[in-house]
């Protein structure tokens, strides 16, 4: 019988295991010392992470006002439209920082009564609306290119060397102080964001130099256009994922059938159907599934739905799963199969 070779093979006092992990606000089928450590242990993680990223942003908040008040002094001074140009991309970067810097805090919250899935999400929509920022602020670099090329402007170049150079120095730090967390969605858009600034001020100085060497003040527009092309490549991807998760599509990378497959080779499982699978961040997952089993006790689907979290969480890093368990001689209607694969496509005529 299917059923006692189930529970033959799982005895009922088993540990969770290993690389199983708890997440707040998850049905769970034990409460033991294992399952609150693995609790208290995440929440310490989630805490370290965000003080870490916190005072990172926070720092490049203020040497980012610091520089937006050099340049724009400097470009005044020298008369140069370039300096004052970059001055207002950069003051664009503090409205991006403040915004993350308000999404670490909230996403760092435990989950309570009226968020129940956490504020991880906080971090995604901060995402996307840097991500959106950027592509402001590329097309503000494009028309900028545009008016100098129609009205060329005299730049006083040592002044835009000197400027650049600190500029550099400083968006570069940045850069390199946020290189550690490009998994989060958040971060990695300031991240792009600081790159783009530091390639911005590469072609100051740049420009500076061939300006000097040549004359030609063409080439300043030029160089901004190529660095506005750069900052829209990378910001696609972030608005792509970002949307995703908004969204709740399938995790990138994740394959609904194979998620469904692995739960059927559990033993005990007839059926697997409703299966949504989504992200509630950047790095977190969650399922929800319809389970169809013999009819049994309660009691006794434990060990069935101790090992589909097992698989779901080791194999495709799964660790808020909801499961709901169905029996034969449950109504017809209330078995809802997956969605069938799209048709092929009907050969032409005469072929």
């Amino acid at each position: 019988m299917v059923l006692g070779g189930v529970l033959n093979d799982s005895v009922q006092g088993e540990p969770p295991p290993p690389c199983w992990r708890a997440e707040p606000c998850t049905i769970r089928f034990r409460g033991s010392r294992a399952l609150h450590g693995a609790r208290r242990s995440a929440r310490l993680h989630l805490h370290a992470h965000s003080t870490s990223a916190g005072w990172k942003v926070k720092l490049a908040l203020g040497a980012t006002l610091a520089l937006v008040a050099v340049e724009f002094i400097a470009g005044t001074l020298a008369h140069s439209l370039a300096l004052v140009s970059d001055g207002w991309h950069n003051l664009s970067d503090v409205p991006t920082l403040a915004l993350s810097w308000l999404a670490i805090y909230f996403a760092g919250k435990p989950p309570d009564r009226e968020r129940t899935y956490g504020y991880q999400r906080a971090g995604v929509l901060a995402a996307f609306i840097n991500a959106l920022i950027l592509v402001a602020v590329a097309v503000y670099i494009c028309y900028e290119g545009y008016q100098r090329i129609v009205h060329p402007a005299g730049v006083e170049t040592r002044v835009m060397l000197a400027v650049g150079l600190l500029a550099l120095v400083t968006n570069g730090g940045i850069t390199l102080a946020l290189r550690g967390h490009r998994g989060d969605l958040n971060l990695r858009a300031v991240f792009i964001h600081n790159l783009g600034d530091a390639l911005s001020n590469l072609g100051i100085i740049a420009g500076a130099w061939l300006i000097r060497l040549t004359g030609q003040t063409l080439i300043d527009p030029l160089i901004a256009f190529l660095i506005a092309g750069l900052i829209l490549l990378s910001t696609i991807e972030i608005l792509a994922d970002a949307t995703n998760i908004l969204l709740e599509s399938l995790p990138k990378g994740m394959k609904l059938e194979a998620v469904a497959n692995a739960m059927l080779e559990v033993p005990g499982v007839r059926e697997v159907h409703d299966v949504h699978i989504w992200s509630l961040g950047a790095d977190s997952r969650a399922l929800s599934c319809h389970i169809l089993i013999l009819d049994m006790p309660t009691s006794e689907t434990e060990p069935i739905a101790h090992r589909i979290r097992e698989v779901l969480a080791c194999r495709f890093g799964i660790h808020h799963s909801t499961i709901q368990f169905e029996h034969t001689h449950a109504p017809g209607e209330f078995h809802r199969y997956m969605p069938e694969p799209p048709p092929a496509k009907k050969e032409g005529r005469g072929q």
